[in-house]
């Protein structure tokens, strides 16, 4: 997947308006891209669906564009996470921004019998 680390966890970076094409669960973290092979991070969160949370209606989009995104990096869970054998499992080849914010908990499942508006 390259050589992007968060946690131990490998990601792909693509262009910060390609999460619209990622159809499946994964973590996805706004990023900017700094000099070199490293990235910063702006926010790091899992989704059932990347395409319908890593978008311009995300709560974090505005504030993460102001901040210099233009990347989105991506782990998807339908991916193999293979680690090189020096990897230790806390592995990071990123850099956080102070105000980054982390989101690890999906959304509660909307219950069938739950009336809609």
């Amino acid at each position: 997947m390259g050589d992007i680390y968060i946690g131990g966890v490998p990601f792909l970076a693509l262009g910060h308006h390609d999460g619209r094409f990622l159809r499946t669960a994964g973590l996805f973290a706004f990023a900017r891209r700094k000099s070199g092979p490293r990235y910063l991070v702006l926010h790091l969160e899992i989704a059932e669906a990347i395409n319908r949370r890593a978008d311009c209606s995300h709560p974090r989009w505005g504030w993460a564009l102001r901040a210099g995104m233009d990347t989105l990096l991506v782990h998807l869970f339908s991916q193999r996470a293979a680690l090189p054998a020096d990897a230790t499992p806390d592995w990071e080849t990123v850099e956080w921004h102070p105000e980054a914010q982390i989101a690890l908990f999906l959304e509660p499942p909307v219950r069938s019998d739950t009336p809609l508006p």
